[in-house]
């Protein structure tokens, strides 16, 4: 037994090793990680589904490391100007998915379980208390930003603010690129992820599939040519109305019925595993950029 438990522990320390946001965000206080999306759905017709590019996408995990890191960068710098600036703790306004992929809603709406309270409403569990930022002086903004703002426009801060200079970008552009943030750039990912969700719409077995949707929908009273087109049929009433609900179940049962979240996403993982050997040297480079960044991230945490 003791050898059991000594195998587990030495599992979790290499799997924590392997992944430093995981381990700084289990680490991070003030913060309810139950209300954070998973990274993967844990329910509904996307249950466990995982596509190829996901890999190279930054996690909201990931995202809040970074992210409280440069926080607690910024108030040591501000410190130094003599501003008391505390920011709330970063993961106190999750967003509904964990990534880009967005794959809980990729193929439309796809649990039951949500649908049957909100419709195709969210889940909204709305921000933490103390989630919102505190007020600055113009002087303090200056400092923290590097720039002063004028309705509109903004220009640069001068040099110095009481004889001691001022970062480039200000406190904010010095923490990020302390924590090597600031030339993160996730911008092709994102286009190959959208990209293969439009092209695996036209896939001969997807479309064979969305007719069949189709046909389900209009079998329970509902006309509609594809699952994107579907919330259109609540006709302006709330996401969450009795007649929401009612087109958020038929939507839900119909692509099970046809199995269509399952073979468009055979579709889309086959787009995106060909996108993946035509941009292979990229992709790997923008992760392994925030790899830097996370592994930064997580050093400043510890202190």
């Amino acid at each position: 037994m003791s050898v059991l438990v000594s195998t587990v522990t030495a599992g979790c320390a290499a799997e924590q090793e392997r992944d430093p946001a995981a381990a700084a965000a289990q680490n991070l206080k003030n913060v309810d990680r139950s209300k954070w999306p998973p990274a993967t759905p844990e329910s509904g017709l996307a249950k466990g589904l995982t596509l190829p590019l996901e890999q190279y996408m930054q996690t909201y995990e990931q995202n809040v490391v970074i992210d409280q890191a440069t926080r607690n960068l910024q108030s040591e710098c501000m410190a130094g100007f003599g501003f008391d600036f505390r920011p709330p703790p970063a993961g106190t306004t999750p967003p509904p998915n964990s990534n880009d992929a967005n794959m809980e809603r990729r193929y439309g709406i796809t649990d039951r379980k949500v649908a049957e309270k909100h419709g195709y409403g969210l889940d909204e569990k709305g921000p933490e208390t103390g989630a919102q930022a505190p007020a600055l002086t113009e002087s303090a903004e200056m400092v923290l930003s590097g720039g002063l703002r004028k309705g509109d426009s903004v220009t640069p801060a001068p040099d110095s603010y009481e004889g001691k200079k001022i970062p480039k970008g200000g406190c904010t552009g010095w923490a990020q690129n302390k924590v090597g943030s600031a030339g993160l750039d996730f911008s092709l990912v994102s286009r190959l992820n959208y990209e293969s969700l439009m092209r695996s719409q036209d896939a001969p077995k997807v479309r064979e599939a969305t007719e069949k949707w189709s046909s389900c929908m209009k079998g329970k009273g509902y006309e509609v040519t594809g699952p994107f087109e579907a919330i259109d049929l609540n006709k302006g009433q709330p996401l969450d109305s009795e007649r929401a609900v009612s087109v958020a179940l038929a939507d839900i049962d119909c692509k099970k019925s046809v199995d269509l979240v399952d073979i468009w996403f055979e579709a889309d993982s086959e787009i995106q595993r060909k996108q993946i050997e035509e941009h292979q040297l990229a992709l790997d480079e923008a992760r392994k950029q925030n790899e830097a960044a996370v592994k930064a991230a997580e050093q400043v945490l510890r202190g």
